[in-house]
């Protein structure tokens, strides 16, 4: 996740930066973050990023003004979390379907559900792009139940179709993986916010398909789906 953090005060950027380094050391998650103290330097760098942390008001442009550019040009694809020391503008930031509104000084327990919201938002924006018969298709991540190899081919598994994909299965696995997925078997990369229950054997999903458990795999599975829905 690719993180934006944009104020003009330096000690609002240092505090805000200290927080997303303890979550990245306490959700275990890897966070690529950049500051900014101007927002005409972010401008032209928006599609970099998947969350902007902004002061809703800095000297030469407020942060409603340029959150209306980033959904203009982005739509729901981008996280928007605002701060502010005056907490009754809050009302202003519905018009740009702000994320979160946080209150300065930054509260670490506050700014964490945010983050925490805000990975799960990413993950359901997210598209995989693969190229089907001659065209880039985008697949949200959401919607994809499991990806299985079959026959030297991959299938994106959805809940009532299946796409074939020419990536190969290890290159899936590295892009899929920092969004809640996890190889359970040599022939299975599963997304976890789809299973509904799972044993040693078999997994099942939220639209009652089952696949096959790696015994292997299951002690490491289990720990990675527990800190997946802490």
């Amino acid at each position: 996740m690719r993180i934006a953090v944009c104020d003009d005060e330096k000690a609002c950027i240092d505090s805000v930066v200290t927080v997303l380094e303890d979550y990245a050391i306490e959700r275990r998650t890897d966070i690529d973050y950049e500051t900014f103290e101007r927002y005409p330097d972010l401008e032209d760098r928006v599609g970099e990023f998947d969350v902007f942390v902004m002061d809703y008001q800095t000297p030469e442009i407020d942060g409603l003004t340029f959150a209306r550019k980033i959904r203009e040009q982005f739509g729901e694809d981008k996280t928007i979390i605002f701060l502010t020391s005056y907490q009754e503008i809050v009302y202003d930031t519905f018009a740009v379907r702000a994320h979160r509104f946080l209150v300065k000084p930054v509260d670490k327990q506050k700014f964490f559900e945010a983050l925490d919201a805000a990975v799960q938002n990413s993950n359901i924006n997210r598209n995989l792009a693969i190229k089907a018969e001659g065209r880039i298709e985008l697949i949200p991540l959401g919607d994809i139940l499991y990806v299985e190899v079959a026959d030297k081919e991959c299938y994106i598994c959805l809940e009532e179709e299946q796409v074939v994909c020419r990536k190969p299965i290890s290159q899936l696995e590295e892009e899929l993986i920092p969004h809640g997925f996890f190889r359970v078997h040599r022939a299975y990369l599963v997304n976890m916010k789809k299973i509904r229950s799972f044993d040693q054997k078999e997994i099942e999903f939220t639209n009652g398909e089952k696949i096959m458990m790696s015994k292997r795999r299951y002690k490491e599975f289990c720990k990675a789906y527990l800190e997946f829905n802490e």
